[in-house]
């Protein structure tokens, strides 16, 4: 193979890694028919990181039909919640049909001074629950004061007549 073929076949791989990267940072789908997803949803779900001896995380959460987001999550306040349907290349990737993104207010953990600014919490709505994952802000590494929380097993149950 001459080396002309091997600089063209080198600059289409990173033009096709770039657009994909694109995609990945694609932005939700403005389309979202809120009334499967609406209501007052409580669970928990499991803290996989091991800097938090807390085992589970509260979840109390309202989705209005105007998709705001408000409740708490762990002893955190919820603030400017919006949920949003996933851009259809994250749908296909796996990635969850349903992100909350918001901002916190208070400890996540009291008990253990845990604080984070915001949460991206992806989800699906299986057999009417939601279940998913969630991520805090904060880095991958450093300290427990700087890491980001990853909770997994996420699952809400609707509460009825609210």
């Amino acid at each position: 193979m001459k080396v002309c073929e091997k600089r063209i076949r080198f600059v289409t791989s990173l033009l096709v890694l770039y657009c994909m990267s694109l995609l990945s940072c694609a932005t939700a789908d403005p389309v979202l028919d809120s009334s499967a997803i609406q209501g007052h949803w409580v669970g928990r779900g499991d803290i996989i990181v091991t800097w938090c001896n807390q085992d589970q995380l509260s979840f109390d959460i309202f989705i209005s039909d105007d998709r705001l987001v408000r409740g708490r999550i762990g002893d955190a306040t919820i603030i400017d919640g919006h949920v949003y349907r996933r851009s259809s290349f994250m749908r296909n990737t796996g990635n969850g049909n349903y992100i909350v993104r918001a901002n916190l207010q208070g400890f996540l953990v009291k008990e253990e001074r845990i604080a984070r600014d915001s949460i991206a919490f992806m989800f699906d709505l299986v057999n009417g629950s939601i279940e998913g994952e969630m991520n805090t802000s904060g880095s991958k590494c450093g300290t427990r004061d700087r890491m980001y929380m990853k909770v997994a097993n996420i699952i809400l149950n609707r509460v009825e007549g609210e």
